[in-house]
């Protein structure tokens, strides 16, 4: 590439020609990765969402984070900073909602499913960092096998209905709509492919995260069993003494 003459013709002319009117969106990046190179997205999640159940698999055979029988599941949460605390409080619901902003802009500028994928699983993962494995899991009740599946679903679903068109595979679709008090919006179907990436994003981090934290909760307890042993031996063998 670097011993062409300047200028040359490339593939880059034609994604910025088409990116509006093959893509519908002016965000060459996300036009790219949702429709000139769809199959390539979708084996990026695909390849996510089986890197993530195996990770889940490895801990879940090797018993990784069980507790031992007669270790008691107790988690201190007094040991967690309390502005640390304050602040993922403060962040998770703004996490939340630049995520969705990050997420529906994406079409025609920076943002997209899987940065907005990003922000949530960060913003959740910083809920576990702040207050304990057990504190967040308590409150944060879901398995997110399901959530990933669903993921690669909807984003295999998408590419499928283009086929009813007589459509190639993940072919995107899109048009504008005039809606009463808001105007013209456009729709377009690699949303749907998009909010796919967003969950498998979400649900394959948090779904490591929650088994790694499991791993680490176990250790925990574990040092925390033999330091009660410790001092009871000890205080065991100075009763002997005297």
């Amino acid at each position: 590439v670097l011993t062409r003459p300047f200028p040359f013709e490339s593939i880059s002319e034609y994604h910025l020609a088409n990116s509006v009117p093959g893509g519908g969106g002016n965000n060459v990046v996300k036009v790219i990765l949702v429709d000139f190179r769809g199959y390539y997205t979708f084996g990026e999640i695909s390849v996510l969402a089986i890197a993530a159940l195996g990770i889940y698999a490895l801990i879940d055979q090797f018993g990784l984070g069980r507790l031992s029988p007669g270790l008691k599941d107790q988690e201190d949460d007094s040991g967690h900073p309390l502005m640390l605390s304050v602040v993922a409080r403060l962040i998770l619901p703004l996490a939340l909602l630049v995520s969705v902003f990050i997420f529906l802009r994406g079409h025609n500028a920076p943002g997209g499913g899987f940065i907005a994928g990003l922000v949530t699983a960060i913003a959740l993962i910083l809920q576990y960092v702040a207050f304990g494995a057990g504190w967040t899991q308590r409150r944060v009740r879901a398995d997110f096998h399901p959530v990933v599946a669903l993921g690669v679903l909807i984003a295999g679903l998408t590419g499928i209905g283009s086929w009813f068109f007589g459509r190639p595979f993940l072919t995107s679709w899109h048009d504008h709509v005039h809606l009463p008090l808001i105007g013209d919006i456009e729709i377009a179907s690699a949303i749907a492919f998009d909010f796919g990436v967003y969950l498998v994003v979400v649900g394959a981090a948090l779904l490591v995260m929650a088994n790694l934290s499991k791993v680490d909760k176990r250790e925990h307890l574990l040092a925390r069993e033999r330091e009660r042993e410790r001092k009871l031996s000890l205080e065991m063998s100075q009763v002997e003494e005297v």
